[in-house]
């Protein structure tokens, strides 16, 4: 009796174990997990807003994101918002710029009175 009971818990926890996935996490969720874990110290929970340090970034590209994480610099042509020097490159968020950038994207809100876009 005890191994069919291990048997069956054995199925059964397979069987759940393959039936039981995960939602998939978009990018754009991932982002904003990276996003809220190391830039809201001084970027602004809502990237549409400037935060204590740094400027308002919802909207970002991915050249501009990426030059800044990674180097420390701007893209050619680019005018900083700021003229602060308080960033740090973070080098291991390499592979995850795409998330961030897909969350800024996400998160871009037309400017207040904007009836354009409405």
């Amino acid at each position: 009796m005890r191994k069919l009971t291990v048997t069956m818990l054995t199925g059964l926890a397979l069987a759940c174990a393959a039936s039981c996935q995960g939602k998939k996490v978009t990018p754009a969720e991932r982002g904003r997990v990276l996003y809220m874990s190391n830039c809201v110290v001084c970027h602004n929970p809502d990237p549409n807003l400037p935060g204590s340090q740094g400027p308002d970034i919802a909207g970002s590209s991915y050249e501009l994101v990426q030059d800044r994480v990674l180097h420390l610099a701007y893209p050619p042509g680019y005018t900083p918002k700021r003229k602060t020097h308080a960033m740090r490159a973070i080098p291991t968020l390499a592979p995850e710029i795409g998330n961030i950038v897909a969350f800024l994207q996400a998160a871009k809100r037309p400017p207040p009175g904007d009836t354009a876009s409405q």
